[in-house]
């Protein structure tokens, strides 16, 4: 288990694709030319919000209200259907 806050993404997808079978000495020149080529640029993945904004529980409720299928409705929003549930359940904010 990585417990490095900003983890070097290179060095992660590497040790994925020596443990996949690919060859040690082939991972170590692909992980050589893209050190090369990108520099060390670290990349931050953002994590998503832990809760909804007020205004984002709005548009989902209107959503709701109309005749988009749960499915669309969470697919729109990337939330879950207990989530589209528990906000039409409490009504709009």
């Amino acid at each position: 288990m990585n417990l490095d806050p900003e983890p070097d993404i290179l060095e992660l997808i590497m040790r994925a694709c020596e443990a996949e079978g690919l060859d040690h000495d082939a991972a170590r020149l692909i992980e050589a030319k893209m050190r090369e080529e990108y520099g060390g640029l670290r990349v931050r993945i953002p994590k998503r919000a832990k809760h909804i904004r007020s205004e984002e529980r709005k548009k989902i409720f209107a959503d709701g209200l109309t005749n988009m299928t749960d499915d669309e409705v969470t697919g729109k929003h990337g939330i879950s259907r207990a989530t589209l549930h528990r906000i039409m359940k409490r009504g709009a904010p």
